[in-house]
C-alpha cells in the first residue's frame, strides 16, 4: 500500500506544467545558470533565482512564493534534493525519485 501512496503522490506532483518545466531545467539547461555552485554536491544544481529567471524567460508567470511551493512539492516527493553552499541553496534533480514510477510501469509491462 505504501508504494501506491508514493506512486500517486508522485503522479500528482508531476501533473503540474510548472513542475515539469522545473524538472526539464534541472536536467538539461546548465548553460542558462548565472549562479554557479562551487562544491561537487551542488555542481548540477540550480539556484532558485536562476530557476525563476528561466521560467519567466520561457513564458511562465510565477512569483518567488509560488516557485518555493513548487520546489517544496518536488523535494517532498524526492524528485529534487538540496545542496547548501554558504547562504545559497542549489536544487539538484534526483533521478532516483522516479524509481517508484518506473518500477510500477515495469510491473504492468509498459516498455519504454
Amino acid at each position: 500500500m505504501n508504494n501506491y501512496n508514493s506512486l500517486t503522490n508522485l503522479i500528482k506532483t508531476l501533473q503540474d506544467p510548472i513542475r515539469l518545466k522545473i524538472i526539464e531545467i534541472l536536467e538539461s539547461q546548465f548553460e542558462r545558470r548565472e549562479y554557479l555552485p562551487v562544491t561537487r554536491e551542488g555542481s548540477n544544481g540550480f539556484c532558485p533565482m536562476d530557476i525563476l529567471k528561466i521560467l519567466k524567460e520561457d513564458g511562465f508567470t510565477i512569483t518567488n512564493t509560488k516557485l518555493s511551493y513548487h520546489l517544496k512539492e518536488l523535494k517532498e516527493n524526492n524528485i529534487v534534493s538540496l545542496a547548501r553552499e554558504g547562504k545559497r541553496y542549489f536544487y539538484v534533480l534526483n533521478k532516483e525519485g522516479f524509481q517508484v514510477l518506473l518500477s510500477w510501469l515495469n510491473s504492468i509491462h509498459v516498455y519504454l
